[in-house]
């Protein structure tokens, strides 16, 4: 995204070249390691706004991680990258392995569950014998004409002549003229089915997915609102009915940014987020439905600041606050229950070499490639950084 509030003024003080990049400086910074930050500068953003390929480029990327590894916006660490560059009036890249969106996690998890949490008789809202969508492709070329826009094309799809097998594309907009900005993001195809030598069918099948937004800058503040919506269709044989499960989500927040040197910076953000989900068991006669509605307020304060010439650190604290509640029914029976302990510290580093950057996270223990990595009270020199991205600047 364009939005770069008071990070426009110290872009080309933090971090020596104004260079910002990774998932791991989004994480530490307690931003969706997905898609990037709503009002925070970074090239992460281009996965929400595409037009952020026209501000954003020059450089190279790579994200460490393990393959095939589960993959969430605060999860494991799967490996990706990838180039974007500028040509004249244009800029374009090229992206390999993000998996935005890719709902893994339940589409092939032992325990895969809907977005209510409920799981299916049969076997659950997913099936190991699925395939990880893999081997995601994206596609970005943008440009500035007044009106900086950009879209960017993703596709994956295995190999033909196997009985396990993924596929799907989706599309991406974007545009940033002035103090406003707007994006459009779809998830249009995704579809894993497998054959077996024995039993019937597999297959899960995506609804098609969207996810639409819009910011505002007034003075150091972003002002932003958006909408997601996710479903998804499973069935596995000689069951002839289907799970099916949706989930729609609507955030309205403000982020602002506070500069405390032209080293420094202290950022403050509060959200509203509104889910709803809903799982329907299509082998239950009888209470087949679960329902979910959540209702949070989050609160998330963090800072970044150079503390040397080849060293910058950051770090951030989050909380839900005043409002933590969620309501469950399964049929008739309703409960409902206000969420455990929700608060969040992370940290994470840069290393700085000219040109070259090399961002982790720091405070961290637990096995490389883990699908969690949990913050502990320990600085371990013997394993000085997690969920590494190495970034180059040309």
């Amino acid at each position: 995204m364009k939005k770069q509030i008071a990070l426009a003024t110290t872009a080309a003080a933090l971090l020596s070249t104004g260079a910002y990049a990774s998932k791991a400086r989004m994480q530490a910074l307690g931003q969706d390691t997905q898609r990037g930050s709503y009002f925070l500068n970074d090239s992460r953003n281009v996965f929400r706004n595409a037009a952020g390929v026209a501000s954003m480029n020059n450089y190279m990327i790579t994200e460490w991680g393990t393959q095939n590894n589960a993959e969430d916006s605060h999860g494991g660490e799967s490996p990706e990258g990838g180039i974007f560059r500028n040509a004249g009036s244009y800029s374009y890249g090229l992206y390999f392995g993000s998996d935005v969106g890719s709902q893994d996690n339940r589409r092939t998890a032992a325990t895969a569950t809907g977005y209510a949490g409920s799981t299916a008789t049969f076997g659950g809202f997913g099936n190991t014998a699925l395939a990880d969508r893999a081997n995601e492709l994206d596609l970005f070329f943008g440009g500035d004409m007044g009106v900086e826009w950009g879209a960017r094309l993703s596709y994956h799809r295995t190999a033909e002549g196997f009985a396990t097998k993924t596929s799907g594309w989706g599309l991406g907009l974007g545009m940033n003229m002035g103090d406003l900005g707007a994006y459009l993001n779809l998830g249009l195809k995704d579809e894993s089915e497998n054959t077996p030598t024995t039993g019937g069918l597999m297959t899960w099948e995506a609804d098609t997915a969207i996810n639409i937004g819009v910011d505002y800058d007034w003075n150091a503040w972003t002002f932003y609102a958006e909408y997601d919506t996710l479903g998804f269709e499973y069935a596995s044989n000689p069951q002839i009915a289907k799970n099916t499960s949706e989930q729609k989500t609507i955030t309205v927040g403000a982020g602002h940014v506070h500069e405390v040197s032209s080293t420094s910076i202290v950022a403050t953000e509060v959200h509203y987020k509104n889910i709803k989900a809903e799982d329907k068991d299509g082998s239950v006669t009888t209470n087949g439905t679960t329902e979910l509605k959540t209702n949070y307020i989050n609160l998330a304060l963090a800072y970044e600041t150079d503390a040397t010439s080849w060293l910058t650190l950051r770090g951030s604290i989050m909380q839900r606050v005043l409002m933590d509640s969620a309501q469950t029914t399964v049929g008739s029976t309703q409960t409902s229950s206000t969420m455990s302990d929700s608060t969040d510290v992370a940290a994470g580093a840069t290393l700085n070499f000219g040109k070259l950057k090399v961002d982790g996270m720091i405070g961290t223990d637990a096995a490389e490639g883990s699908a969690t990595r949990t913050e502990r009270a320990t600085l371990r020199l013997d394993s000085l950084m997690s969920r590494v991205g190495v970034h180059y600047w040309f």
